[in-house]
């Protein structure tokens, strides 16, 4: 059972958030976009199909995945900012992160995180994108592979940021990723002043699949290879 921060006497609503449109239609997300969608997910309320389980989790046992767990209870355990009380990021060891370094991502945050940069990303993560994005803005690497789930990752990050709290989803990869869906964690971590500037994040593939010879000339198309 997930938990949601607004309501944790009970099992939270599931939000029906974001509509993720069909992968032949894309929008750069505004930042006026991101705000709004950022509203959405801290309130949980939202119209249209369900594509996706949002929830603010505030327990390693709300979540459905071990990996993610565990790193909600590292986040818990680590030291924190005497001001903010947000953990620090200065003692995120990654030798303590062993089980699960393959689906983890650490993200500096840019633009009071209505952007990011990835500092650290995951190996197996990459295996399913096909590709490293480390280095790269969220923005950047939304713009080049034209990911319907742009606003979605977008949205996330900020509403951690003004939340700053964790924020768990799951939601429908890209056809032209080889797995059906993600389960995400997000956790926001304090610099030396106090302010929310990383994120420390676990994602984890769910249900592989066999990508059809159309999804993976369209998956090198998007990333340009080959």
């Amino acid at each position: 059972m997930l938990v949601c921060t607004q309501c944790k006497t009970g099992p939270p609503k599931k939000a029906r958030v974001m509509i993720i449109p069909p992968d032949e239609i894309w929008i750069d997300p505004t930042d006026e976009m991101i705000e709004a969608g950022a509203t959405r997910l801290i309130a949980l309320a939202g119209d249209g199909p369900q594509v996706l389980n949002i929830a603010w989790p505030t327990q390693p046992e709300n979540l459905p995945d071990e990996k993610l767990a565990f790193l909600m209870a590292y986040w818990l355990h680590l030291e924190r900012h005497e001001g903010t009380g947000l953990p620090r990021q200065d003692k995120v060891d990654c030798l303590d992160l062993v089980p699960t370094l393959g689906n983890v991502m650490l993200l500096d945050i840019e633009r009071e995180g209505f952007d990011a940069r990835y500092r650290v990303y995951g190996t197996k993560i990459a295996v399913h994108a096909s590709r490293d994005w480390t280095g790269w803005s969220v923005s950047d690497m939304n713009r080049e592979t034209q990911t319907p789930a742009a606003l979605l990752y977008r949205s996330g990050y900020r509403a951690v940021y003004r939340q700053k709290a964790p924020l768990y989803s799951e939601h429908a990869s890209p056809r032209w990723v080889d797995v059906r869906s993600w389960r995400r964690l997000i956790l926001p971590l304090a610099d030396e002043s106090g302010s929310c500037s990383r994120f420390l994040v676990g994602n984890v593939a769910v249900g592989q699949r066999i990508l059809s010879d159309e999804e993976m000339a369209d998956q090198k198309r998007r990333l340009h290879s080959g």
